[in-house]
């Protein structure tokens, strides 16, 4: 994962430069101690400036619905103190300038202000985007007064700079680099040429110019093929910001502000920004909430193993029940035999000698009583073990099927409807809104049908009980756990092309545990011939299948 620079901030802001000048704060939330949403309108439009201060993910964008979505933002019932001071300070004031320190990682909006007593005061909130030092920080611009921070610095974490209210706000202790603009050709060359490895190079121009990063520098190096002057060239149009192109490379691994090879491509930087930290927030959501998942899920079928342990070693005891209603048969058969304490006996289900242990305080039909109730315990608790066993297994493969599904999860949505049907704590402090799950389906059209997916036990409920009609079609990956498919017909009587199930069969495939294999069947029937097999086990049964070979 590549980081935010002062390059891709200067272009973020030169790029929203005409939107966020003259905008007027309209509302202030703050999800997270490290998140902060500014709603802003200007020239008829409304946007939401979205400020990022995680140390993993600092960055700074306009977020579009679908991402903000994905982001999994949500805003706290109760707003933090920070939110509320922001509140008090800038909430419907106008941004009368938007400034970036020459090559800082910082993005300064400016208001003016005034109090209760008409005294007018120039305010700045500073966005600083630096890694684990990043803040956001609201100060007094002609006092230089902090007002308040996002977190506060204490001494004990910072000797050079500390920041909290009522404490002077000074800038991040400057490295002095120079500007690659008033750089000396030659001199530039002699730099690049004192470094006898590559990576000397790209770490050296990093630290001797503004907005050159090391990879900045490793992919202009490269392009440029070690050359010097043209090294010198390609770095001066990337830190002018020509030939802008935004990119990310296909797994979203890092961003360009210039076309690379195998990217996808942006037409503005803010989308480029939007798009790589909301797949790499998602991913490490994802991740983190799966974890938790796979843990508790993993708990639970420790326990069942040991139980499945138990239960089988009172199943085992089924040969010695049967042996002691043998004893107990040949004892029946034999009533005037001497009470001994051992008798030897033939046994006639084998014809073989059978040693018979007895109690001589009881009498031969005593002891063959005796055997009997022994072996109606066995068989009691073998026949309850049995029972158990079967239901321990029907747990197991719930549990393996809540596996698959938090495996196919790709959304938060999605982990959360396993979390909260497993009853796993998911309490962040937010309102609980109604989800709307024809929003949360993932959604398809082919051939002019429309087609859900349902990737867990919440969503599959809904598709059959809210989405489907009778005669719409149901998918499901045979004989594995899968997610489940609808087809949604336009009108009941309406015929589906081949091409159009063998479409369907393909996408239920792709979310199937043998989604890797060369052909695996398929089978879809009418909506109306699937029911659910058991309230609480998400399973279903279904009849009038038919098959398809994908």
């Amino acid at each position: 994962m590549i980081n935010f620079d002062s390059l891709t901030l200067r272009a973020f802001a030169e790029e929203n430069e005409s939107f966020l000048c003259g905008a007027v704060v309209r509302k202030i939330q703050q999800p997270t101690r490290r998140d902060i949403v500014l709603h802003l309108r200007n020239n008829g439009m409304n946007k939401k400036l979205y400020i990022n201060i995680n140390p993993e993910f600092f960055h700074i964008c306009f977020p579009c619905d679908k991402n903000y979505e994905k982001r999994g933002i949500k805003i706290p019932d109760t707003a933090p103190m920070f939110c509320m001071l922001l509140r008090k300070y800038i909430q419907n004031l106008r941004i009368t300038d938007v400034v970036q320190p020459k090559g800082e990682r910082i993005l300064e909006f400016y208001f003016d202000y005034s109090d209760v007593l008409n005294d007018y005061s120039r305010l700045c909130l500073s966005v600083e985007l630096m890694g684990k030092y990043s803040n956001i920080i609201l100060y007094n611009k002609e006092t230089g007064i902090i007002i308040g921070c996002a977190h506060n610095v204490g001494d004990d974490k910072s000797s050079v700079r500390e920041l909290s209210g009522t404490l002077p706000y000074v800038y991040p202790v400057s490295r002095n680099k120079k500007d690659l603009n008033d750089e000396n050709p030659q001199n530039f060359r002699r730099i690049f040429l004192s470094c006898e490895k590559e990576d000397e190079i790209f770490k050296k121009l990093s630290s001797e110019y503004s907005d050159v990063t090391v990879p900045i520098a490793k992919k202009v190096c490269k392009n440029s093929n070690f050359v010097a002057d043209k090294v010198f060239e390609n770095l001066l149009n990337e830190v002018n910001l020509k030939n802008i192109n935004p990119c990310c490379d296909e797994n979203f691994d890092s961003f360009s502000l210039t076309k690379t090879e195998n990217s996808i491509t942006f037409d503005t930087v803010n989308s480029m920004t939007d798009e790589y930290f909301t797949y790499n927030q998602l991913q490490k959501i994802l991740k983190q909430k799966k974890a938790k998942i796979y843990s508790f899920l993993q708990n639970k079928l420790n326990k069942l193993e040991k139980q499945k342990e138990q239960f089988e070693e009172k199943n085992s005891l089924l040969p010695k029940a049967e042996l002691y209603r043998q004893k107990a048969d040949i004892l029946m058969m034999n009533p005037n035999i001497s009470s001994e304490k051992k008798v030897f006996l033939t046994n006639p289900y084998d014809n073989k000698t059978t040693e018979i242990e007895l109690d001589e305080n009881l009498s031969v039909i005593e002891n063959a009583n005796r055997y009997y109730r022994l072996y109606k315990k066995i068989k009691s608790a073998a026949e309850y073990a049995s029972s158990q066993t079967k239901k321990i297994n029907s747990e197991t493969e719930l549990i393996k099927l809540q596996i698959f599904y938090t495996d196919i999860a790709n959304s938060v949505a999605d982990i959360e409807d396993i979390m909260t049907e497993l009853g796993i704590s998911n309490h962040d402090g937010c309102g609980k809104k109604k989800k709307t799950y024809e929003k949360i389906l993932q959604e398809f059209e082919i051939g002019g049908f429309k087609v859900f997916i349902g990737k867990n036990s919440v969503q599959n409920d809904y598709l059959l009980s809210k989405i489907a009609g009778s005669e719409d079609l149901w998918f499901h990956p045979q004989n594995c756990h899968g997610a489940h498919l609808i087809l949604k017909k336009n009108n009941p009587s309406e015929k589906v092309s081949d091409d159009v199930l063998l479409e369907c069969a393909k996408i239920t495939k792709k979310f199937s545990q043998k989604s890797g294999e060369a052909k695996m069947p398929v089978i879809y029937t009418k909506r109306k011939y699937v029911k659910k097999a058991n309230s609480k086990i998400a399973f279903v049964t279904y009849k009038n299948e038919k098959e398809i070979y994908c």
